[in-house]
């Protein structure tokens, strides 16, 4: 049976949610309308009455991903859903049909049995590959099924061939997807760093955003591995206070307050954990009296996507990026 892959939203922004309600969705709008009863020939019918200025190429795009949805995702069938902020493929099994719906962000969803979860890292790099299809949904080979499953663990536990995959979508489906494929492939390089490389990246980002940023003397830094401020002699306020973990495992509660109890009157913290942070990471953050902000890995790359024409010649050396250009 075949397998699918579906996005959750620009940048997995669905992801948590279709986990909690055990769903996954589209967001074509087609007035309620039963698309599951609907032949293909129907379902153009009603878009192009609801869309009438699209072009034949989008329509036709739109079309043949909803059909895909409503009924190629067979019952039973294996589904893919990748959130960027865990780096986790979830792995479920399709529940029942395409059903409108009134949840945020999709007019039609599907239930799903979500059972196990693969690790990115875990994965070999022409399955990699493969799951940066540009489409929002799209078929996955056996080869690539069998990859995920040999790297899934169920989600109580602790966490090669190309696919038979269409190109089909809208150029701006096809630009998102580009886009967030590339930093996914940011994140695996930034992961491959070392953490001395880390730091420096780091202070090379702050000083792409206007800062004067340098990494620490190494020894006891009492969490202050990068320290940037708006002049050169770092007088001026606020500075900076950063700390950077380049490790696996997510940062909790205590290693916050921790940093937190350093900083002093005109401080600004930056906790930079490519491990993540535990929600009671979060919370310290958000109370804190200091103003903090936690950046992950996800976070890292796409402000340094975001700021890299800026970045010098060291940050650069470390991690170098090609622009892509795209037709407007």
């Amino acid at each position: 049976m075949t397998g699918w892959m579906i996005r959750a939203g620009r940048g997995g922004v669905y992801a948590q949610s279709w986990l909690e309600t055990g769903t996954i969705g589209i967001g074509w709008d087609f007035g309620g309308a039963d698309l599951a009863r609907m032949p293909k020939g129907r379902i153009r019918e009603a878009y192009v009455a609801a869309h009438p200025g699209e072009s034949k190429g989008k329509v036709s795009a739109a079309v043949s991903q909803v059909y895909k949805f409503a009924h190629d995702m067979a019952e039973g069938s294996t589904v893919v859903m990748y959130d960027p902020e865990t780096r986790l493929y979830h792995l479920g099994t399709v529940a029942g049909p395409c059903m409108p719906t009134t949840q945020d962000g999709a007019t039609y969803v599907r239930t799903v049995s979500w059972q196990g979860q693969a690790q990115r890292d875990a994965l070999s790099t022409a399955s990699k590959n493969s799951l940066g299809g540009i489409s929002t949904i799209f078929s996955v080979s056996d080869e690539v099924l069998a990859d995920l499953r040999r790297a899934a663990v169920k989600p109580s536990e602790s966490p090669v061939a190309p696919a038979d995959q269409d190109d089909e979508g809208t150029e701006e489906e096809a630009r998102y997807a580009t886009f967030d494929n590339g930093i996914e492939r940011i994140k695996d390089r930034l992961l491959a760093v070392d953490p001395d490389d880390m730091e420096q990246l780091t202070a090379g980002l702050l000083r792409a955003m206007g800062y004067h940023a340098g990494v620490t003397p190494k020894g006891p830094d009492g969490g202050r591995d990068v320290i940037a401020s708006p002049d050169a002699l770092g007088l001026e306020v606020p500075r900076i206070i950063c700390e950077v973990k380049h490790r696996k495992g997510a940062m909790g509660a205590p290693q916050l307050r921790s940093f937190i109890g350093g900083l002093r009157g005109g401080d600004r913290g930056l906790y930079v954990s490519t491990g993540g942070f535990t929600k009671e990471a979060r919370y310290e953050a958000d109370r804190s009296n200091i103003p903090v902000r936690l950046l992950d890995l996800d976070g890292f790359a796409r402000l340094y996507v975001d700021f890299y024409d800026r970045t010098d010649e060291d940050a650069r050396a470390i991690l170098p990026l090609v622009r892509i250009w795209w037709p407007a």
